[in-house]
């Protein structure tokens, strides 16, 4: 009897083992299945899931000179080094993502120069005109970036060290300014991200939001190197910094540059619905949306003019760096010669040009809407979105303190104050209503919107 009671007692606990086993089994098979559902989830399947979780997941917890790098003390991530899974598109525009802050929320920084303008920094940020420029207020023509952003209430307020750095050799972050949604990198967050041998070294050149203890502006050259600049004129490329909230869903993406995270989209039925940087097919004609609002839509050509040998290279004009229609001037050119190689000519409006002379002591980008010149075609100037993307191209900014020169972007990027009687590349500008219909295209540069009537007319 006391052999077949050990039996049984055997069989019960054998009984048990293979349930336990198989109870385990099933749970790992089922975080094996869902996790790869999730890892291979079919192409424009939405996902549900938190940017903030997605991004935690991908923590790094044995190199923790590269990836995404976290301070369990605080509860912040940096990612760092030469990341490859970091990138998000959001409005039309591809950022890095920085990381996360003590608010779970996401940190991230344009991957480009999106303008060239002068920054007015010299004051401190809350007080320069690349803050005006980036952030909405009560003051007329300011948050040209803001505006621009589909669904800005994804933002949250971005927290940017406002410290007076003597010695890049010695960076502090204890001056915290919380008063804007959008900023710029600081010294602070270069040297986090590991520099110029980080994701953040784009082979661009761009202003900080660092000043040293005179008020002069770091900034970053095309080789990522640090440097201090002390012409208070000088005009810097811009790189906005915003902060995503940490309630944003992740719709789909992986985070590569081929397939970024995506946090918002929309329908695009007509032109004003189309992200900035989108791209546009008219006639011949290949052009870049880099201005929207519910009227008017303006666009830039993604090409230098063409002569019959090549590039076009012409002069601005004779006698005034303002832009016009007289004859003998570049404007005549593209509102005649130019405007009559469009079939859809009637399309382009016929609207103003800003043209308001900037001076010593007044750089503010706003001043240029003092002054108008109307025409149908015109040309980027600076503060515009992309106006640095073109090299040797004329733009519609005056020149300082003299009627006879006007702003060039230069073969490298940089901005020249050149004659009028000088000779540069051309990249054209038109102004489309905001209500013609998108009936084809994806808004890519392989496949960009195609036009049609005007939804008006219906």
């Amino acid at each position: 009897m006391a052999k077949r009671t050990k039996l049984k007692v055997g069989n019960v606990l054998l009984a048990i083992n293979v349930v336990v086993i198989a109870a385990i089994v099933g749970i790992y098979t089922g975080r094996l299945l869902k996790y790869y559902k999730l890892e291979h989830k079919p192409e424009g399947e939405e996902n549900s899931s938190l940017l903030v979780d997605a991004l935690r997941k991908k923590r790094s917890y044995v190199d923790l000179t590269k990836g995404l790098v976290c301070d369990d003390e605080d509860n912040t991530c940096l990612y760092k080094g030469e990341v490859k899974d970091n990138y998000i598109s959001y409005s039309g525009f591809m950022y890095r993502i920085l990381g996360i802050d003590t608010k779970n929320n996401i940190v991230a920084v344009s991957e480009d120069v999106v303008t060239l303008m002068y920054a007015g920094l010299e004051n401190g940020y809350s007080k320069s005109y690349v803050n005006k420029w980036l952030n909405s207020s009560d003051v007329e023509h300011s948050g040209k970036y803001e505006s621009s952003l589909f669904n800005s209430d994804l933002l949250d307020y971005t927290l940017s060290c406002d410290d007076k750095i003597e010695n890049p050799e010695n960076i502090t972050c204890e001056d915290i300014n919380s008063d804007n949604k959008i900023s710029l990198l600081s010294l602070n967050d270069y040297k986090n991200a590991g520099g110029k041998s980080s994701f953040i070294n784009n082979n661009d050149s761009y202003s900080l939001v660092s000043l040293d203890k005179d008020g002069n502006v770091y900034y970053i050259t095309p080789e990522g190197d640090i440097s201090v600049n002390k012409n208070m004129n000088a005009v810097f490329g811009v790189r906005p910094v915003i902060t995503i909230n940490h309630e944003t869903e992740l719709l789909s993406g992986k985070g590569t540059k081929e397939k970024p995270y995506i946090i918002e989209k929309h329908d695009m039925k007509e032109l004003g619905d189309a992200y900035i940087g989108s791209y546009v097919k008219v006639d011949n004609y290949t052009f870049k949306v880099v201005e929207r609002g519910e009227e008017i839509t303006k666009l830039a050509s993604t090409e230098v003019l063409q002569g019959e040998e090549g590039p076009l290279v012409t002069t601005f004009g004779k006698s005034t760096n303002k832009y016009n229609k007289d004859k003998k001037t570049l404007g005549y050119y593209l509102n005649n010669d130019y405007l009559n190689t469009f079939e859809s000519k009637d399309l382009l409006l016929d609207k103003e040009w800003y043209v308001g002379n900037l001076e010593l002591g007044a750089l503010d980008y706003t001043n240029i809407y003092k002054e108008t010149t109307k025409a149908k075609v015109g040309l980027l100037g600076l503060s515009d979105f992309y106006v640095n993307e073109l090299k040797d191209t004329f733009t519609l900014t005056r020149g300082i303190e003299s009627t006879d020169v006007i702003s060039v972007v230069t073969k490298n990027g940089t901005v020249f104050n050149d004659s009028i009687s000088s000779e540069h590349n051309v990249r054209s500008a038109i102004q489309m209503s905001s209500k013609l219909k998108i009936v084809s295209g994806d808004g890519s540069s392989k496949n960009p919107f195609v036009l049609g009537g005007n939804n008006e007319e219906d």
